[in-house]
C-alpha cells in the first residue's frame, strides 16, 4: 500500500468506502423491509383472529361457523378440537398449538407461512383452537430477488466508484502535479522566474501554490542579492588590493626614494584599514543574516547613547567646520544591545559628517513617541536625490557623493539590520539642498522595566 501513489490510495479507500456504504444501506433496507413485512403479518393475523372470533359461536352445544370466514383476504383460518382434530379449514402442517404466539411454519411442499393460534372457550363445551395463517412466500421471494439484484449491482457499483474516484482524485491532485513539475524545472536554480500561477478555487492547494510562489519570489530576490553582493564585494576589495600592489611594487623599485617608500607604506596602511573595515562589516552582516549574532539585551537610556555618539564625531565634524548638537528629552528607555546600537548610531553620525555640508550643523537626538523610542540624526547637507532614496539601504549601493567620499555602501545596511534585530526599523527622510534625517525606531521598555 505504501508504494502506491496518493491518487491510487485515495481511489482505493474511496472505492472501499462506497462499497461499505452500499452494503450498510442494503442491510438497512433489508432490515426495514423485513420489519415492515413482520408488522404487516402481525397486524393481518391479529385482525383476522378478531374477525374470526366473532364468526364462530356455540349455540345449544352445536358449533356454528359463519361462512364469511371463507372470504377473509390473504389469511386462512382453520378450527381444531382440543385434541388436534380438524373441524374446519385445511390441514397444512403439523405444528403443536401455542396460544398468542406468531410462529413461522412450512408445508411439506415447502411453502412458508406465519401462524397465530388462539384458544376459544365456551360455557358447558370443550375448548377449540382457532388457527390463522398467512403465506410468507411473497416476502421471501421479494427478499431473494432483492439479494440477487444487489449481488449483481454491487460489483458494477464498485467498478463505477473506482473509476469515478480515480478521475476525481486525478483532477483534485492536478495542482500538486503542477507544483511538482514547477519545482523540478527550477531545481538546479538556473531559472527562478517560473511560477505556478494556480487559478481557480481558493482552496488549500491554491494557498500552497501561493506560498510556493511567494517562496520562489524570495529565493529569486535572495539569489539576485547574493550575485550582486558577490560582484560588489569583489569590486570593493579589488580596488584597495590593486592600490596596495601598485604601491608595494613602486616601493620595491629602484626609483623609489626613502620618502617615497614611507609615503607608499602610509598609503598601503590606509588601504589595508579600509579593507579591514569592509571585511569587518561583511562579516557582521553575514553573521546577522545567519542568525549567529547574540544580543546582550539590557535596559538602556537612549539619551546616553546619543551623547556618546555626539562626542565620538565632534573631532571629525570640527575638522570640517561643523557643529554637533545633542538633544535628549528626558530619559528614553529601551531594551537593547548597547554596543550594537551605539555602532548603528555612530554609522549614521559619521555619514552625516562625511556627506554633510562643510560648516554645517548636525543634530543627534533621542526621544520617546507613544510606544516607541527614537534615535535621530539630522544634517543640513546637500540631501539625497528622490530616485536614490529607496535604494540607500541596499548593500553596496552608492550614490555619486558616497563614492567620492570613499564609502563602501555597507553602513546603512548594517544600521537597518541592527534595528531589525532589536525589533525596530530605520526611516530616512531627505530632500535635495535641505538635508537628511535618519530615525532608528525601537520598542520602548515596558513600564515594569522602567520602574
Amino acid at each position: 500500500m505504501k508504494r502506491l501513489s496518493i491518487k491510487a490510495r485515495v481511489t482505493f479507500w474511496y472505492t472501499l468506502l462506497v462499497a461499505l456504504i452500499a452494503l450498510l444501506a442494503a442491510g438497512a433496507l433489508f432490515w426495514s423491509a423485513q420489519r415492515m413485512m413482520d408488522n404487516y403479518y402481525e397486524e393481518a393475523l391479529v385482525g383476522t383472529t378478531q374477525l374470526a372470533l366473532n364468526d364462530v359461536r356455540m349455540e345449544d352445544g352445536e358449533l356454528e361457523i359463519d361462512r364469511n370466514l371463507d372470504d377473509l383476504p390473504s389469511v386462512r383460518v382453520s378450527l381444531y378440537t382440543r385434541s388436534g382434530d380438524l373441524i374446519y379449514g385445511k390441514w397444512r402442517f403439523d405444528l403443536p398449538f401455542e396460544e398468542n404466539v406468531i410462529r413461522p411454519a412450512a408445508e411439506r411442499s415447502g411453502e412458508r407461512w406465519y401462524v397465530l393460534d388462539t384458544r376459544m372457550s365456551f360455557p358447558d363445551a370443550e375448548d377449540i383452537w382457532l388457527r390463522c395463517y398467512i403465506s410468507a412466500d411473497a416476502a421471501a421471494n421479494l427478499n431473494d430477488m432483492s439479494a440477487t439484484l444487489l449481488l449483481a449491482l454491487l460489483p458494477a457499483l464498485v467498478v463505477v466508484a473506482g473509476v469515478g474516484g480515480y478521475f476525481i482524485a486525478r483532477r483534485a491532485f492536478r495542482p500538486v502535479t503542477r507544483i511538482a513539475r514547477t519545482a523540478e524545472s527550477i531545481i538546479d536554480g538556473k531559472d527562478l522566474q517560473k511560477r505556478i500561477g494556480l487559478q481557480g478555487a481558493r482552496d488549500e492547494l491554491y494557498r500552497i501554490a501561493k506560498v510556493f510562489d511567494d517562496m520562489l519570489d524570495r529565493l529569486e530576490h535572495s539569489f539576485e542579492r547574493e550575485r550582486r553582493f558577490t560582484s560588489d564585494a569583489s569590486h570593493e576589495l579589488r580596488t584597495p588590493v590593486a592600490a596596495i600592489l601598485a604601491q608595494a611594487d613602486f616601493a620595491l623599485s629602484d626609483i623609489a626614494t626613502g620618502e617615497d617608500k614611507e609615503e607608499a607604506l602610509r598609503d598601503i596602511r590606509l588601504r589595508a584599514g579600509q579593507m579591514s573595515t569592509l571585511i569587518g562589516r561583511l562579516l557582521a552582516l553575514t553573521r546577522m543574516d545567519a542568525g549567529q549574532t547574540r544580543l546582550e539585551m539590557e535596559r538602556i537610556d537612549l539619551a546616553d547613547i546619543a551623547e556618546v555618539a555626539a562626542m565620538q564625531v565632534e573631532e571629525s565634524a570640527a575638522a570640517r567646520g561643523m557643529t554637533v548638537e545633542c538633544a535628549a528629552n528626558g530619559p528614553v528607555w529601551a531594551m537593547c544591545d548597547q554596543t550594537m546600537l551605539t555602532q548603528a548610531l555612530l554609522n549614521l553620525a559619521e555619514n552625516a559628517v562625511k556627506y554633510g555640508r562643510e560648516g554645517g550643523h548636525i543634530r543627534i537626538a533621542a526621544h520617546a513617541e507613544g510606544e516607541t523610542a527614537r534615535l535621530i540624526v539630522e544634517d543640513d547637507g546637500p540631501g539625497i536625490e528622490p530616485d536614490a532614496l529607496p535604494h540607500i539601504f541596499e548593500r553596496f549601493y552608492q550614490g555619486d557623493r558616497s563614492r567620492n567620499a570613499g564609502g563602501a555602501g555597507l553602513g546603512l545596511s548594517l544600521v537597518q539590520l541592527i534595528a531589525k534585530l532589536h525589533g525596530g526599523s530605520v526611516e530616512a527622510e531627505s530632500a535635495p539642498g535641505v538635508g537628511s534625517r535618519f530615525i532608528i525606531v525601537l520598542p520602548r521598555a515596558r513600564e515594569e522595566q522602567e520602574a
